[in-house]
């Protein structure tokens, strides 16, 4: 292994920068830290940056945003993922969890546990897909729109359902959804009414996530979902000439058999861990 180093930033601009020909390179695998590099950038939001270099060239990726939450590492070598644990634990940076392509963050969480004397515990497990050859479903009423201003509310509800349903914290969705409905990167699948949500990121390397994928229970079964993701990868090929990818909690086999017929396919799995409090009297 070449020579190693590890610098911190808490400026986006100056992280992408230095990562650009790293970020680039791998687009899909590093769409979520690219894009959120790109929106703390655009909004000046605070973060921390981690950038990993070897042999002078940037090799991997932490970022912490907003500062408390967990981070995210690009995929890595286990050693190189372990190293980049060691060198925030020595900065005395603390963490509240890692997520990442499933070894990395295993083995970033594994080295964290040594170094700060902490419990890791896997909280989420999901697959990240890339879209390959797209299957629309057929005969599935309704078209695809944009969200209105005026569906604010609905939206909203929706979106906390959704973070409900899918585990994650509950926060405060006005922000995201405020931005989604102003950039007109959030669509309804309509069949007389609203009835599936979905959200399209701005492309970064020719690559969109789509995501919030949420339907009402009332409304399920019905292939809302499946239509509604199809029909929103094809405006995103045909209108913004990108690629999408998304990501599929491993414990819903429902979601993701709908996202393998649409013709998506796996690329990696990823893991969540939480870290817990620091040993005393260690």
């Amino acid at each position: 292994m070449g020579s190693l180093h590890v610098e911190a930033t808490t400026d986006p601009v100056v992280a992408i920068e230095r990562a650009r020909g790293y970020l680039a390179s791998h687009p899909v695998e590093l769409n979520l830290i690219w894009s959120i590099m790109r929106q703390r950038a655009d909004s000046g939001a605070p973060g921390r940056y981690w950038l990993l270099e070897l042999d002078g060239y940037t090799a991997g990726i932490v970022l912490e945003s907003p500062p408390g939450h967990s981070v995210a590492i690009s995929p890595l070598r286990g050693d190189l993922a372990a190293g980049m644990a060691r060198a925030i634990s020595i900065e005395g940076h603390r963490l509240s969890g890692v997520a990442g392509e499933a070894s990395a963050a295993a083995a970033f969480a594994g080295r964290w546990t040594e170094e700060v004397g902490t419990a890791a515990v896997v909280e989420d497990a999901q697959r990240l897909y890339v879209l390959s050859d797209l299957v629309q479903p057929e005969g599935v009423p309704g078209r695809l729109r944009r969200a209105e201003i005026s569906e604010r509310g609905l939206v909203s509800e929706w979106w906390s359902a959704f973070e409900v349903e899918t585990g994650l914290p509950r926060v405060d969705v006005s922000g995201v959804v405020d931005s989604g409905l102003s950039t007109g990167r959030l669509f309804i699948w309509d069949d007389g009414g609203a009835r599936c949500l979905a959200r399209a990121t701005e492309p970064v390397g020719r690559i969109s996530r789509i995501g919030a994928v949420f339907t009402p229970p009332s409304w399920r079964r019905r292939e809302y979902a499946a239509a509604c993701v199809g029909a929103l990868c094809a405006w995103v090929r045909g209108e913004e000439g990108a690629n999408s990818i998304l990501y599929a909690q491993l414990g819903n086999p429902g979601s993701n058999a709908i996202y393998r017929r649409l013709g998506f396919q796996a690329v990696s799995e990823v893991l969540a861990y939480r870290f817990g409090e620091v040993a005393k009297h260690r």
